[in-house]
């Protein structure tokens, strides 16, 4: 079974991430004073409380580099590696930090999501496709909210999947792909 998860703005930088429950909830934030750095946090409905599950710095002199649960940034290159296409496009792949690879790849105008085993194969069908918002006549409003559709057993990777994915749209965005 699916999940939906919505984004609440067009940007890639200060939204709200959700399923229709709020179950799943994430809030990404970059504070006008420190431009340079995305927050993402997942609300714990439990405690009712915000985690912070990453963070994206991308400072002008530096390279883009990526923190996930308070630890020490790393080079975004390195954390998500990306993998020249032979005869098909590239693709990007990162771990969830527990053991499970997983794939970025472009699949039109969408990004989709797959598993990789232990020697690297894809899954033959994709586990979370991520499709961009739509404008009405390309420049207007937005006809349609941005929106990542899951497999319910994404859920535990959930964390590493939005931030890898918040980096590479804002890399598509900066035409850097």
């Amino acid at each position: 079974m699916t999940q939906k998860l919505t984004f609440t703005t067009a940007s890639v930088r200060n939204l709200v991430i959700s399923n229709p429950t709020d179950a799943l909830y994430y809030e990404v934030l970059t504070p006008k004073w420190e431009s340079h750095q995305t927050t993402v946090r997942r609300l714990d409905t439990h405690a009712n409380r915000y985690d912070t599950v990453g963070s994206v710095r991308s400072q002008s002199s530096k390279p883009v580099a990526v923190s996930m649960y308070n630890g020490e940034f790393v080079n975004e290159e390195l954390w998500l590696r990306k993998i020249e296409g032979q005869g098909q496009q590239s693709r990007w792949e990162f771990d969830d930090g527990e053991g499970n690879y997983f794939s970025w790849a472009v699949a039109g105008s969408n990004f989709e999501l797959r598993s990789l085993d232990e020697s690297g194969v894809q899954s033959p069908t994709p586990i979370a496709t991520f499709y961009p918002h739509r404008r009405h006549f390309m420049v207007t409003m937005v006809s349609q909210q941005a929106f990542l559709e899951i497999e319910s057993y994404v859920v535990d990777s959930l964390d590493t999947v939005i931030v890898s994915l918040l980096v590479l749209e804002q890399k598509r965005r900066k035409c850097c792909l």
